[in-house]
């Protein structure tokens, strides 16, 4: 047993280990939070890139001061390891170090989910001892055991797939401002493969379909009991065939033979692991948030490149766009009345901000793609701004009081 703790932990004969590449954004967010007594929690889709950035929180930790043999990472999800509790490894971590009880120690726990009774052991170790814990875990396993039990004990963070800025930064990928143009391809590139990093630094077609199989049999099938299983990749098919579109779960239930209660119950297990991610309808109406129909985006637009191939970059786009307002934590719906829609809509009705995607190389506002756009400044004369991403357009407008932007994709996801 004891050759299997020094196997995670090389640090305690001080052996290098690889910690991949950083990602600065996050560790704004994480990096500097290893003092809080607060459990730290990172949840997300398999290979996120949860797993590299505990290595990299442990790196951070050695090079702050902290002694090799206070830090135990495990990762629970290994078969000499997921039959014990939490408590039995930390036991066995302070008896091979002698640490004394009192003593400060780091606890880095991998797919914690996999430990029985995991929740109510963190809350008792926080409880009574001084122990630092970071975890990650599968996000649909994380949501469906919560009880509440960790309650004011945890700071939870999503870990998402690359944005367009960490996908440049792993690619190695430096541009100048005169050799802006580059960017045009290199947008289209990450549409196509998508943010795992894995894939990003070394691409392989198999490489998405294969970790889509991993996630239906790992976190959806053996957690939620699915007798159907062929059903959810049907159902993600047809989910990325009609991204941006409004999804009606009675049509989809029709082409499926399924009852639309299934339908809604499977999209919510893709949701659970960030799979999938719906959008409701921006209005001050909450029964209209409930009941209107939603936008369903997929959690990776190299997903979508999985059904539909390389083509639908409009609708990749509009995935992307999705994407980076949900990385940057800005709220929005979509807006729609008489057949007539806007993608995202920004802030309240004080002051909103309508942001349009139309994967275009020439702009002219005069064309009836816009309909939506001029009907809500129509219905809200208070808005000041409106943007538009194109392919590669960069203009401005204006339509009555309301500036209208016009900038590339890859300059608004940077």
């Amino acid at each position: 047993m004891e050759e299997i703790y020094y196997t995670f932990n090389p640090w305690w004969e001080g052996r290098d280990f690889d910690f991949g590449v950083i990602r600065e954004g996050i560790f704004k967010h994480i990096g500097n939070n290893l003092s809080r007594k607060q459990i730290d929690i990172m949840v997300g889709s398999r290979r996120a890139g949860k797993t590299t950035f505990t290595k990299q929180l442990i790196q951070r930790a050695l090079k702050e001061g902290i002694r090799a043999n206070e830090i135990l990472y495990l990762a629970l999800d290994h078969p000499q390891l997921s039959g014990q509790g939490i408590a039995y490894h930390l036991k066995f971590f302070r008896r091979l170090f002698a640490h004394p009880r009192g003593k400060k120690l780091f606890l880095f726990l991998d797919e914690v989910q996999e430990s029985p009774n995991w929740e109510a052991e963190l809350k008792s170790i926080y409880d009574l001892e001084d122990i630092k814990m970071v975890c990650t875990g599968s996000t649909s396993s994380l949501i469906r055991s919560q009880g509440g039990k960790l309650t004011g004990r945890q700071f939870v963070t999503t870990i998402y797939p690359l944005n367009f800025k960490e996908f440049l930064a792993f690619k190695k990928v430096t541009i100048s401002r005169a050799e802006d143009y580059r960017y045009e391809n290199l947008v289209e590139e990450y549409l196509h493969i998508g943010g795992y990093p894995e894939n990003v630094l070394e691409a392989d077609e198999q490489y998405l379909s294969n970790l889509l199989d991993d996630i239906i049999a790992r976190d959806l099938v053996r957690l939620f009991q699915i007798r159907k299983p062929n059903l959810l990749k049907d159902l993600l098919r047809l989910l990325a065939a009609s991204v941006g579109s409004r999804t009606s779960f009675n049509k989809l239930s029709n082409i499926l033979h399924v009852a639309v209660d299934t339908v809604k119950e499977y999209i919510g297990y893709f949701e659970s692991a960030f799979s999938v991610k719906p959008l409701e309808k921006w209005t001050t109406s909450y029964s209209q948030k409930v009941y209107a129909p939603k936008k369903i985006y997929l959690g990776d637009t190299g997903m979508k490149s999985v059904f539909t191939g390389k083509g639908d970059l409009g609708a990749k786009a509009e995935n992307a766009v999705f994407l980076h307002l949900l990385r940057e934590g800005k709220p929005c719906g979509y807006y729609a009345e008489n057949g007539k829609e806007v993608d995202f809509i920004l802030r309240d009705l004080k002051c909103p901000l309508p942001v349009e995607v139309k994967y275009i190389s020439h702009f002219d506002w005069q064309d009836k793609g816009f309909a939506g756009v001029k009907l809500f400044l129509r219905r809200f004369p208070q808005t000041k701004e409106v943007v538009i991403v194109s392919k590669d357009v960069e203009t401005e407008t204006k339509e009555g009081e309301a500036i209208i932007r016009v900038i590339p994709l890859w300059k608004f996801l940077l």
